[in-house]
């Protein structure tokens, strides 16, 4: 495991997740929850260096994550439904398309994904990913 993909609170897993205020990473709901009771900073994620790592997307990684949430709120997905998302062939096959991985990579690498993702839902390649996604996760309620 490269040191750039480790979880920054316990040091043991790959991190897989990033905060949205500083971009500290981590591997788990557990290490995010302890990363907020020690407190984070806006400020920290200017000193966040950009690496290579940060913007390859590779697709087939996926299949490795292990998705182990425990959330409550409105926009909760629950884990079978990541599943029928990762195991999509529709899927896989937009996320094929370089130009989409760049919109999915601006996203999440920008200070104000909300804005990123409203200029990503005026593309109609987005919007079609987006649609599908819904689809997925609509169809096998």
């Amino acid at each position: 495991m490269h040191p750039l993909d480790c979880c920054t609170v316990c040091t043991l897993a790959s991190a897989i997740y990033k905060c949205p205020v500083c971009y500290t990473k981590y591997c788990s709901v557990s290490c995010y929850k302890q990363h907020k009771t020690v407190g984070c900073d806006p400020k920290d994620r200017q000193n966040s260096p950009k690496t290579e790592t940060d913007s390859d997307f590779l697709f087939d990684d996926i299949a490795d994550w292990n998705f182990e949430l425990e959330d409550t709120g409105a926009d909760y997905v629950p884990v079978r439904k990541l599943e029928l998302l990762r195991n999509s062939q529709q899927l896989r096959n937009l996320l094929g398309n370089p130009h989409l991985r760049r919109y999915l990579e601006n996203i999440n690498n920008s200070n104000r994904p909300d804005l990123a993702m409203e200029r990503a839902m005026r593309e109609p390649l987005f919007i079609e990913f987006a649609d599908e996604c819904l689809r997925v996760i609509q169809d096998n309620r």
